[in-house]
């Protein structure tokens, strides 16, 4: 703790000097053209309709983010929810969660999410941006994003290398919350057309301390895993890239991640292997009619599982084959993108003993076609047009039944370049969300009850006529960014967005309450039902909100305030809903200091309490405010050499966010060394 305190101390006296006034540096910044790739068109960033928001390189290592969830967090409507254990944490966008955000890995979609079951397995170090797009985006991408997509786009060996042969990285880090150290390392090298690529990483951290002074009891965990990537530069017109990635998560875990142990969340051992290989074709000669990709996919997800209590073992085993070919055309100012794409997930489990739920052994598959057109009329306008085609077939073979369905994603937008400075979106979106073979065909027990002259058991009841969940999205997107406003060479915006959604068909899980008895010859009542547990479709939603984001520059500081406000509420009966945000203000100041080779920050989250909840939630969601604190050195006589220390909830609060059971970690001190060569 002596060691803490003395960090705290100096980066404390550092971020005093931070204040907004112009640097002894006088060079302008100099912003690298970022390419959005989430809309599929590689699109230069403020010239798309869709909110998307992007964390750079420089922004993932300044936070020092354990899980992809935690990088976007900060973001105006977007939550991490899950709780502080890292491999259960997820993200909500706008009220919407789980697998009703679309996660993609270099364009690849992941689809594992089984139960209480962890969900993300990428070291955010080999992370090279990660795009944030809010609002249903089923018209590009399918089943799964009524919320939004969160793409995580990781390092080619072009990023290491620059103008050399050989190259790479090794990254020391720890945490002092968890006596966590994390080491990541990489090698990469050019051979003729070949760039080659071979990360590893290694995290080892023990029980996460909240602000209370307590441990989370079963938060301990072990990570590793590799990464090889090759870009083969074909020809002027081709690339090709090979992409395998392998991890593993141990540890001794509740069963449910997101909850506190129980009589029935009980303590498991846990070991989950991830592993993916993926092939990305990209054909791009000097034509405007041929700019096209295929990628070919695997992904396997193996969770292995057992009670310490009495051993029991679970496996539960996800398998996703995929397929997406697009093209990109140009016609004059005209331009269209189309494609097909689709994918196939075989689940499979085993359960040890009796009492236990059984998912299916079940094949989902989902083929869809779609395009989206940009027309451009009357100078400064753009017209969207997009549409998509989707067929879905679930087979449960254990239960000798299947079920097929169809969706179709329109979307439209209006887009007015007024000046140079001002864009304006219109757009309307609808989205799907497939019901998962888990939600359509689960058997089994899934709780029992024990009294002194019964042991009866709530099972589970397969639901084959569950219906997609549907979203149908309209926003306005306002982007304003203008320079030389208060000094010269300065650069002011405003980014804002108002929208409404409303989401149909909602897939809830249903538990009946048990009944009993109170039979006047015995002292204790008696189970007359215990009840069943199905997925059914039950809510209409309203979700309204709107994000509002300033964000200044003047040479070496940046200013930048956010506040996102979500309500949401059942369409029929007028109760509000789980998992709505509360409002959220974050405020970030950071000045660059010597040459620009130190640049400190200051970022300050404000949440509201969060009182508009459904009559049976009596939780109390209090307002908090955190306090996080960054700086990076990057010595000019040693560009190789970049440290990087930070200091979340300095104050050391003790909270949790809106709607979850655990409370979250209290103060850390994240120090990291990385040395390039």
């Amino acid at each position: 703790m002596n060691a803490e305190r003395k960090i705290l101390s100096i980066l404390i006296q550092s971020l005093l000097l931070l204040t907004p006034l112009i640097s002894v540096a006088q060079t302008p910044l100099e912003m690298e053209e970022i390419k959005i790739t989430a809309t599929r068109n590689a699109e230069p960033s403020g010239t798309q309709s869709r909110n998307i928001t992007v964390i750079d390189k420089t922004e993932l290592d300044e936070r020092q983010a354990t899980s992809v969830p935690q990088t976007v967090a900060h973001l105006p409507n977007v939550t991490l929810s899950g709780g502080p254990r890292e491999d259960v944490q997820n993200v909500n966008i706008r009220g919407l969660g789980d697998n009703q955000v679309l996660q993609l890995v270099d364009g690849v979609r992941q689809n594992f999410m089984s139960g209480h079951r962890p969900t993300y397995f990428l070291d955010p170090e080999l992370i090279k941006s990660v795009e944030v797009v809010k609002g249903p985006s089923s018209a590009l991408w399918g089943s799964g994003a009524l919320g939004g997509v969160i793409s995580q786009n990781t390092i080619h060996a072009a990023d290491l290398l620059g103008v050399s042969d050989f190259g790479g990285f090794i990254k020391q880090g720890y945490h002092s919350n968890s006596d966590k150290w994390l080491t990541t390392t990489a090698l990469a090298g050019r051979m003729d057309s070949v760039d080659w690529l071979l990360s590893g990483f290694y995290r080892d951290g023990n029980e996460i301390e909240l602000g209370n002074g307590e441990n989370l009891e079963g938060s301990a965990s072990r990570d590793k895993g590799v990464m090889a990537k090759v870009d083969w530069f074909i020809d002027d017109a081709q690339t090709a890239t090979f992409n395998l990635r392998s991890s593993e998560v141990n540890g001794e875990v509740p069963s449910n991640g997101a909850a506190d142990l129980s009589s029935s969340n009980f303590m498991i051992h846990r070991e989950n292997q991830s592993d993916h290989a993926s092939l990305d074709y990209r054909l791009n000669p000097d034509n405007d009619w041929l700019n096209a990709q295929l990628m070919l996919y695997w992904n396997n997800t193996e969770m292995q599982e057992y009670r310490l209590s009495d051993r029991r073992a679970d496996n539960t085993e996800i398998e996703t084959l995929g397929l997406n070919l697009n093209n990109r055309t140009e016609m004059g100012n005209i331009s269209f993108i189309y494609g097909v794409d689709g994918y196939q997930d075989k689940l499979s489990s085993s359960r040890g003993g009796l009492d236990r739920p059984t998912p299916p052994d079940a094949t989902t598959e989902v083929w869809g076609a779609f395009t989206e057109l940009h027309i451009p009329f009357a100078e400064a306008w753009r017209l969207e047009l997009g549409g998509r085609y989707d067929y879905f077939s679930t087979e449960a073979k254990n239960l000798n039944n299947d079920r097929s369905d169809n969706a179709l994603s329109p979307s439209v937008a209006l887009v007015w370049q007024t000046t140079d400075q001002l864009n304006l979106a219109l757009r309307y979106d609808e989205a799907f969300r497939a019901p998962t073979a888990e939600e359509l065909y689960t058997t089994g027990t899934h709780f029992c009850i024990d009294m002194p002259t019964s042991n009866d058991c709530n099972t589970f009841l397969p639901n084959p006529n569950l219906k997609p969940e549907e979203a149908h999205n309209i926003e306005f997107i306002a982007d304003f960014n203008t320079q030389n406003v208060f000094a010269e060479q300065d650069r002011f915006g405003i980014n804002g967005s108002v929208f409404y959604n409303n989401v149909d068909n909602f897939i809830e899980q249903r538990v009946d309450n048990p009944l009993f008895s109170f039979p006047i010859f015995l002292p204790f009542p008696v189970i007359d039902d215990a009840g069943q547990t199905t997925y059914n479709n039950v809510d209409k939603a309203r979700l309204k909100g709107f994000e509002l984001t300033f964000n200044y520059a003047l040479n070496d500081f940046e200013a930048a305030v956010s506040y996102g406000q979500t309500r949401g509420e059942d369409k029929r009966t007028g109760e509000k809903l789980n998992a709505i945000p509360a409002d959220k203000w974050v405020l970030d100041l950071s000045q660059r200091f010597f040459s620009r080779s130190v640049k400190t920050g200051l970022r300050i989250s404000h949440i509201e309490t969060q009182n508009r909840t459904p009559a049976d939630d009596s939780r109390d969601y209090d307002r908090y405010t955190l306090a996080d604190i960054y700086a990076t050195w990057e010595p000019v006589s040693m560009p190789d050499l970049k440290l990087d220390l930070s200091v979340n909830n300095l104050t050391d609060q003790y909270y949790r966010v809106a709607f979850q059971e655990l409370y979250m970690p209290g103060r850390d001190v994240r120090l990291a060394v990385r040395y390039q060569f």
